[in-house]
């Protein structure tokens, strides 16, 4: 019997179809005898068609499509959800292209079959095939000429799937942290994306960029490229797709209907960054507040269902308030106790800044981009143990440091780094934090001097000074990780790791702070 939309087939192409079941051939990938069935079937009717092969080269089904599509059949014997149906799917694309769909992709993982090849066929016959295999790091494509087939080679790739597989049976639940990061127009801030994933948790395996000047008012980088990046999240089984922009509610429901995976932006994976890096009370209270805040906008409905009434039949008041209503009624309600909370602390730490003022204690505070090394100068500066790694915004909270000279004593502030395309409402919510820079007494702007992108790094530092009204405090720039930099005259160049030019930046602050020695 042959599955699928046999209609409008002549019988002689339906009967050549059936009489190749059951044939069988151990040693090949797919027989020339069944490439050349299924090619002459689509040339003749313009239709896919599917073969199915067991692990012992049998044909154990065949479907028919039509122009765009085969329906994939459930076959073979499975243990587990996990498991594999050892069923190998051969099938035509009556276009001339032998590049695997999203649909085919989605079939071989859903049916968990061993591979699933597309064969291009055209006027002039078969020309080349891709295959993909159902790995536990996804899924695995090779391109094939059909012209001197490696067949021990390509059915020897089905049990290294296997063996793999077994060896990750041993973990009974593995997270899929796999994401894909997609970017418009600039490499650099890409790259900085995927070093933002990596800071979260996140496995990025993929990466699309796309160049437009224009944005897609439902999928921000257009259908076509949604379909790309289906693709790429399919092969790479990437359970995650992030953006290197600020998605609205619209965007973001639309894009995650599409590709059927979690969707989020630069500022939401920020958000996450900082929600794992903060330690004290009132650095969560500022990261809840930062998420809120960027939340309430992008708050939409679900339609009718979001609804319900707030008065029964003969209730006053109108149509009543939907669920939308509800939650965005909450969240500002929210926002206002933290912002009053925020408040309570700030008034704390002005009332502290204002003791070590009539004491004499000057301040400093370091800021710059994140991961420039703020938080190593200031152990090195202070002789403190402050949490330091490699990370984008490893320290998140604001901590200070007291450090005695002879000339006078002053603490010395650590700040959040800074980082592009910081939506405006994270640093509104900094705000208490951030009036440590504009209260100090001397800045220390923290460069990384390694850093290929120094110059964008320096300008995104010195407009957020500006953006919180800093810019008449005097500043101190150093250039950080002078070790692996190129240098340039007259700037002063540290290593915060190595303590090279320590003293002379130490000397330095002493005369910013308390003037010539008399």
């Amino acid at each position: 019997m042959i599955h699928g939309n046999t209609d409008g087939i002549k019988r002689a192409l339906l009967w050549r179809l059936e009489k190749h079941l059951g044939f069988t051939d151990k040693s090949s990938f797919v027989s020339e005898e069944t490439l050349a069935v299924i090619t002459e079937f689509t040339q003749a009717t313009g239709r896919e068609v599917s073969v199915y092969l067991s692990r012992t080269g049998r044909v154990e089904a065949i479907s028919v499509g039509d122009a765009v599509k085969v329906d994939a059949l459930a076959l073979g014997k499975r243990r587990g959800e996990n498991s594999k149906s050892k069923i190998r799917v051969i099938h035509t694309h009556p276009k001339g292209s032998a590049r695997l769909s999203a649909a085919d992709l989605s079939a071989l993982k859903e049916m968990r079959y061993d591979c699933l090849a597309a064969v291009g066929v055209s006027a002039q016959g078969a020309n080349k095939m891709e295959i993909g295999y159902l790995a536990p790091t996804g899924v695995k494509i090779i391109d094939v000429s059909l012209d001197g087939m490696d067949h021990a080679a390509l059915l020897d790739m089905i049990v290294e799937c296997d063996t793999v597989g077994k060896a990750r049976g041993a973990v009974k639940e593995e997270i899929n942290s796999r994401c894909i990061t997609v970017g418009v127009g600039d490499e650099e801030s890409l790259y900085e994306l995927k070093r933002l994933a990596e800071t979260a948790n996140y496995e990025p395996v993929g990466r699309i960029m796309q160049k437009r000047t224009t944005v897609d008012s439902t999928y921000y980088v257009g259908s076509g490229k949604i379909d790309e990046i289906a693709m790429e999240a399919q092969i790479k089984d990437a359970a995650i797709v992030i953006f290197d922009v600020p998605l609205s509610a619209v965007q973001h429901a639309a894009i995650s209907e599409r590709l059927g995976r979690r969707v989020i932006d630069r500022g939401t994976l920020i958000l996450e960054i900082f929600e794992k890096h903060a330690t004290t009370a009132e650095g969560r209270l500022q990261v809840e507040l930062a998420r809120l805040k960027y939340t309430l906008p992008l708050l939409v409905g679900q339609g009718e269902s979001m609804s319900r009434q707030r008065g029964g039949l003969y209730a006053m008041g109108g149509a009543g308030e939907t669920k939308l209503e509800t939650d965005r009624r909450h969240i500002r309600r929210r926002i206002s106790e933290l912002t009053e909370k925020l408040k309570a602390l700030e008034e704390g730490r002005d009332l502290r800044r204002r003791k070590r003022k009539q004491s004499g204690i000057k301040s400093v505070t370091l800021l710059g981009y994140t991961n420039a090394g703020k938080s190593t100068l200031i152990n090195a500066i202070s002789r403190s143990d402050l949490y330091a790694e490699n990370k984008l915004f490893a320290t998140l909270d604001s901590v200070s440091r007291s450090v005695w000279t002879e000339e006078g004593n002053y603490v010395m502030t650590d700040t959040v780094g800074f980082i592009r395309n910081l939506p405006h409402t994270f640093v509104e919510a900094f705000k208490s934090t951030l009036d440590e820079v504009r209260y100090a007494d001397l800045l220390i702007h923290v460069v990384d001097a390694s850093s290929p992108e120094m110059a964008a790094q320096i300008a995104t530092v010195e407009e957020v000074i500006r953006e919180i009204g800093a810019e008449k405090v005097p500043l101190i720039t150093v250039y950080n990780k002078a070790d692996k930099a190129e240098r340039e005259e007259g700037k002063l160049y540290i290593s915060a790791k190595f303590g090279e030019n320590l003293e002379v930046l130490k000397q330095r602050i002493k005369l910013a702070l308390f003037g010539e020695k008399e």
